[in-house]
Order: C-alpha cells, then sequence, then structure tokens
C-alpha cells in the first residue's frame, strides 16, 4: 500500500510540475522570436519594395516591409501578411512572390519584440499590432481591396481582426482552433484551461467575422495536427472554403501545386 501511495504522489507531484512550467513558459513557448540589429539590411530577390515603420499601441515602433506587384500585373489589391510564431521579416518576406505575381502587394509586419519591432510580444499586443497595420494600410488602400493572411499563430491576428474590420477576404494557413488544443496536442497531456493565459481563440473569432474565410491545411502537419484545423470547417460559409492539401505539412504547403492552384482561383 505504501509503494502504491508513493507512486500515486510521485505521479501527481510530476503532473503538478508540469502545469506549473506550463502556466511559467507558455509565453517562450509560443513567441519565439528573433531579433535583428536596427541597422540589418533586408536582401531579397525581388524588385519594387521598401522597409517601413508603423506605431503600434504603447508607441511601440514596428518594422513593416511592403513588396509591389510588377507594373504588368493588373493591380488587384494588397495582402496584409501575419507570419508564424518563430524567426522575423527575413524569412517571412520570401513568400511575398506567391502574391505579388498574381497582381497583390504584399505587406507584413514583424510583430512586437520580432526582428527590428520594439517591445515584448503578448497575445493583446499582437492584436494591437494587426491593427496598426490595418490603419495604416486604409491611408493607402480601399478597404475592399485589403486580404488578410493569416500563417499559424497569425491565423489567430488576421481572424480577431476580421471581427473588427471589413477587409475583402480571411486567409488562414495551418490555423488552429485554439492555443490550448494546440498545446494539449503537442504535450498529449490533459491541461485544464485555467492553465493558459494565451488563448488566440480562432474557434470564437470565425462565428464573428465580417468577411469570407478560406483555410489552407496539411494532413501530415505536426505542430498544427490537421484535426485541430479541420474544428474550423463547419464555422466557414461552405465546405469549399476549406482546402486540403493531402501530404503537406506545417512548413511546405507552398511547395505543392495544389496549394498554388487554389490560391490563384481564391485571388483571382
Amino acid at each position: 500500500m505504501n509503494t502504491a501511495l508513493h507512486i500515486l504522489f510521485g505521479v501527481v507531484a510530476l503532473y503538478g510540475l508540469f502545469l506549473l512550467l506550463v502556466f511559467i513558459l507558455q509565453e517562450r513557448f509560443v513567441f519565439q522570436p528573433f531579433r535583428l540589429s536596427q541597422d540589418h539590411r533586408f536582401f531579397f530577390n525581388a524588385k519594387g519594395w521598401e522597409e517601413l515603420w508603423l506605431e503600434s499601441g504603447e508607441g511601440i515602433r514596428l518594422n513593416a516591409l511592403l513588396f509591389r506587384a510588377p507594373m504588368r500585373e493588373k493591380k488587384k489589391g494588397v495582402v496584409l501578411y501575419f507570419h508564424g510564431n518563430q524567426g522575423n521579416l527575413q524569412r517571412w518576406a520570401k513568400h511575398q512572390g506567391a502574391f505579388t505575381r498574381l497582381g497583390y502587394d504584399f505587406f507584413a509586419i514583424d510583430y512586437r519584440g520580432y526582428g527590428k519591432s520594439g517591445g515584448r510580444p503578448s497575445e493583446q499586443g499582437l492584436y494591437a499590432d494587426g491593427e496598426a497595420a490595418y490603419c495604416w494600410l486604409l491611408e493607402h488602400y480601399k478597404e475592399e481591396e485589403i486580404v488578410l493572411y493569416g500563417r499559424s499563430l497569425g491565423s489567430g491576428v488576421a481572424s480577431w481582426l476580421a471581427t473588427r474590420r471589413r477587409p475583402r477576404l480571411a486567409i488562414l494557413e495551418t490555423p488552429f482552433d485554439n492555443m490550448p488544443n494546440v498545446v494539449r496536442a503537442i504535450c498529449r497531456m490533459p491541461i485544464p484551461d485555467a492553465i493558459f493565459r494565451l488563448s488566440f481563440p480562432n474557434d470564437r473569432h470565425l462565428k464573428h467575422l465580417n468577411c469570407p474565410a478560406i483555410i489552407f491545411a496539411g494532413t501530415r502537419d505536426r505542430i498544427v495536427e490537421y484535426h485541430l484545423s479541420q474544428r474550423l470547417r463547419s464555422l466557414l460559409d461552405s465546405q469549399e472554403a476549406f482546402i486540403t492539401i493531402d501530404g503537406a505539412g506545417h512548413r511546405n504547403l507552398d511547395t505543392f501545386p495544389k496549394y498554388h492552384y487554389q490560391l490563384e482561383r481564391v485571388l483571382g
């Protein structure tokens, strides 16, 4: 009996320690920025781009990049791109070509704490950064020209913004239903809701969107598992708005021809 109790107490203690670590370290787990020096010079194999600075809430300066569609392409609008939880614009801006070739300008920000941007990342802070980027675009584009594109963590920012503004469209790549379920799926452990400070509730946001939404998801995603994206399917206007890329993982949807075919169909 004593041995069984010792084992039970040990298991309970380990589980309690696990929950404590999740509570303390969740921001570090979710936000994984890579800082850049203020004098960093971006280099891209592209023409017609510029580096910009915006001001978000609390006076925080945000670094941004704007890539313009080639003059030969008929201008169709602008894509406001919210990137994933790792890296910075030097990494993420490489995706601009998928949109500029279709006639869209490409505007991306580094969230607070990422790249050259000031401050420290937080859920509410990222929402404020998304709002700041949108306000900047409204000074240069019509609202009906704006397409929101959120990848992974960025899907939470894009969906939040689409409940407060009226863009033409919101595209979510490898989105999750909510952040607590992502952590549970990765850890393979039950974790009470009370442990989480971060939510990014796409499942709640999609119920109140002011625009149509499209979802891209890969069946072999090991970070945001496919079933977490599928939970959002019933919240879309049509089942065709949920686009499955068979065999794709979390980081390689753009290597599949179907992704580019469907992206052109959606944005064409």
